[in-house]
């Protein structure tokens, strides 16, 4: 099935389908007026402005061409330590949000039902006031736990200033949407290390990835594809262990196709050669990990320990036919494995979002355990801290704790509908569309309507700011003062400043210059903590203190990059500019601050645990993932009918607002040949079996819920499978007409009950003719 598309004809389709399209292929839907030229034309006054990405985590550099005001292209930023250049159709298609006709040029007030588009211009300090006299109001009642916010992925400054307005307000809700994989959770288990991996893909020579979608959705694609880009002598090997051909899969040097749940079955089968064989890292083994060999417990009972379980229970001719490959195939990708200098496997949310997921996620970090391949040059470290100071350490402020316990992403909309009362008299909704991520958008929109005052910051009327009494539209990024922290993924630290390339177009607000200023209006401790007058000044301050960490520097060439990280390493450091004000023109002008030198902290840090070890499946994991080893290798049941629904992540639709975006429209699915809407992918021979071959659009349907779109036979989908493409489901007030489809409501609310971790991989469906 691997060879079913070669990847020349891939890279060919790319080309004939990608998002370089020029912007007259689109002008009409844009507010651009034609271009006059005369006798007296003369060139336009050009600048390129430095900023960040912030269309996804991977918060690449880039560089907007400004000509007369007018933001004309956006490229990557080439000084960018991640992305050196590099830049995502995403970040290319930027320059039509900051110009879509469906923008809201000013601050709303809801005057029709909730859900409705009767919305009517309101003045901003009108609009201000009434939030911060409600704000006083609650406070003035003691009851500041009434205000809550609902944010997405927002991190950096933004992120810390609404976690002190809440805090210092009295309230203890910042719900957080957030796309966690787990992996936090494997590293406290393994190495007493809470934190998210690290993987130094530049110096490994062979990487498996076991469905982390590298090339598509994963928090730091460039990181990716700067290793793809070395030397065929320098570059590592990567093989995709996949259960679709996914564009990670088909770029890869090696695609090695598994059934829905085979994960975990596959990595003990790969260590059962590794240990049947020697290909383990014997005396790193012996001198640093704990529960390899076994054990006696208190009672003089024999602990079976990893090796005996795995050589026990993990023979590879007993799994193959569960994980759907010969045997000879896992040998070859275990012994691949085992001769590798450099090795390290990867994972991301299609193992960890499923119940137990985690426990697979442990089984493949344990084959970086037996290959050594923590804290080691090639494999996984922790990134270091970024030394940007904290706001406490800007303005120290004393916190005011809320009463009651926090609400989270999976009870908020249940905390508001039960009782006699709502727990939230006062919510703010940022860079959040819960209508349309939910898979029970009827609850959420059940629970917009109890809350008395709800706010939106949304730059378009979505499915939730049309339940939101105000919408208070924010800037785009491209006209906005930021930060944007790199990603934990990356080995070392790196901060990018966002920056407006343009002024604002419309009458929107930055979002955090409109919590100052509710700030300053609700007074006493809570306007004392906020000592900043904009967005900017906050940015500007703690760039300039960055001046004091005296290591690293603004982003500078490649060349001078090698330079800065060999005199760090020799324990040189020679800061740029005179003053700490230069020093904060420097990251300004440059896009922002990094420090190249990673310092290679040797095997002992690779624990944190109280014996100083490294755990293979500790006792803590056994008892909170399914017990004992035995019970983690049953696998998929083989001969099961049922279709199994597989919801996935693409480049083009990895964000909230993208759907918005017409080039990215046109670029969905260049693998199914799909664009402008949603589909599903199903193997030709499972379409046969249900007797869909000639259907063309199609119903999925659970006990949670259905959704409609588009069939598409695809060769690269398992047997037995339905994927479906998460993300294409935004509808916004006066823009087109897609039809969303969105999984998420086929899947259902359903978590796993010990780490909360959503169940997006366990669903099973079953699918009509529409």
């Amino acid at each position: 099935m691997a060879g079913l598309i070669s990847r020349r004809f891939f890279l060919a389709g790319l080309g004939s389908t990608g998002v370089g399209l020029g912007l007259g292929g689109f002008s009409h839907l844009f507010p651009l007026s034609s271009p006059q030229f005369g006798p007296d034309w003369s060139p336009g006054d050009e600048n390129h402005v430095p900023s960040t990405c912030l269309l996804c985590p991977s918060h690449c550099g880039i560089l907007g061409r400004v000509v007369d005001g007018k933001l004309v292209r956006v490229d990557g930023n080439p000084l960018h330590p991640v992305s050196q250049g590099g830049l995502c159709p995403k970040g290319r298609a930027s320059l039509q949000l900051l110009y879509h006709p469906a923008r809201l040029k000013g601050a709303l007030e809801r005057k029709g039902a909730a859900g409705s588009d009767r919305f009517e211009p309101i003045a901003w300090n009108e609009a201000i006031e009434r939030i911060s006299g409600r704000l006083r109001s609650l406070s003035a009642e003691g009851r500041p736990e009434k205000m809550a916010w609902l944010v997405g992925d927002v991190d950096g400054s933004m992120s810390d200033l609404l976690e002190r307005f809440a805090s210092v307000y009295g309230s203890p809700h910042v719900v957080r949407q957030t796309y966690s994989d787990g992996s936090d959770e494997v590293m406290a288990l393994s190495q007493g290390i809470r934190a998210f991996p690290a993987f130094d893909f530049e110096r490994a020579d062979l990487v498996v990835s076991f469905g982390a979608s590298l090339s598509e959705s994963w928090s730091c694609l460039p990181q990716v594809a700067r290793a793809r880009a070395l030397s065929q002598e320098q570059r590592p090997s990567w093989i995709q262990i996949d259960t679709r051909l996914s564009r990670t899969a088909i770029a890869a040097d090696r695609w090695i196709p598994i059934r829905p749940d085979s994960h975990a079955l596959l990595a003990h089968a790969i260590a059962y050669v590794l240990l049947k064989e020697g290909l383990y890292d014997a005396n790193w083994v012996r001198e640093h990990v704990v529960g390899f060999e076994d054990s006696v417990d208190g009672e003089g009972r024999t602990v079976p320990g990893y090796r005996t379980l795995i050589l026990r229970h993990a023979r590879p001719e007993d799994a193959a036919s569960r994980i759907g490959l010969q045997v000879q195939d896992i040998v070859r990708l275990a012994k691949d494995i085992g001769r590798a200098e450099r090795p390290v496997a990867i994972w991301d949310q299609a193992v960890t979002w499923r119940r137990g997921g985690v426990a697979d996620a442990l089984a493949i970090h344990a084959l970086n355990v037996l290959t050594g391949a923590l804290e080691r040059p090639g494999g996984i470290c922790v990134q270091q801290p970024l030394p940007v100071p904290t706001l406490d350490e800007l303005s120290p402020a004393p916190a005011r704790k809320g009463t009651g316990p926090a609400l989270n992403d999976s009870d908020w909309a249940d905390r508001v509908l039960e009782g006699a009362s709502s727990p939230v008299d006062v919510l703010f909704l940022y860079q959040a569309n819960p209508i349309a991520s939910s898979p029970d958008p009827e609850k959420v929109r059940r629970a917009l309507e109890r809350i008395p005052l709800v706010i939106s910051f949304s730059p378009f009327l979505d499915e939730t700011a049309r339940y939101a009494h105000l919408v208070l539209p924010d800037h785009t990024f491209l006209e906005r003062w930021g930060d944007a922290p790199a990603p934990p993924t990356l080995p070392y630290p790196v901060w990018g400043v966002v920056q407006p390339v343009v002024p604002p177009l419309h009458d929107s607000r930055a979002t955090g210059d409109v919590v100052l200023e509710l700030a300053s209006r609700i007074g006493g401790g809570v306007a004392s903590a906020f000592p900043w007058s904009s967005m900017k000044d906050l940015i500007r301050e703690r760039g300039t203190r960055l001046s004091q960490a005296r290591r690293g520097g603004a982003f500078v060439s490649r060349f001078r990059r090698d330079e800065l990280r060999e005199m760090e390493a020799r324990g040189w450091w020679i800061a740029h500019g005179q003053n700490p004000g230069d020093f904060w023109e420097g990251l300004r002008r440059s896009g922002g601050w990094f420090d190249p030198f990673h310092e290679d902290r040797g095997r002992s840090a690779a624990s944190r645990r109280p014996d100083g070890r490294v755990a293979l499946f500790p006792e803590e994991g056994r008892h909170l993932f399914s017990g004992a080893l035995p019970g983690l290798l049953e696998g998929p049941a083989s001969g099961s009918r049922s279709v199994r629904l597989m919801p996935y992540r693409v480049m083009t639709l990895a964000s909230g607002t993208t759907p918005l975006m017409p080039w990215l429209l046109e670029n969905i699915g260049p693998l199914s040949g799909a664009a402008w809407g949603s589909w599903v992918e199903i193997h030709p021979e499972t379409a046969r079996e249900l007797g869909l071959g000639s259907a063309r659009r199609v119903r999925v349907v659970s006990d949670h819920g259905s959704f409609t779109a588009r069939l598409c036979l695809f060769e690269g989908a398992q047997p037995g499978v339905v994927n479906a493409p998460y993300g294409l489901h935004t509808r916004v007030e006066g823009w087109g007409s897609i039809e969303p489809a969105n999984p998420l409501r086929a899947v259902g609310a359903a978590r796993d009950p010990v780490t909360g971790l959503p169940d997006w991989y366990s669903t099973r469906v079953r699918i009509e003719a529409v």
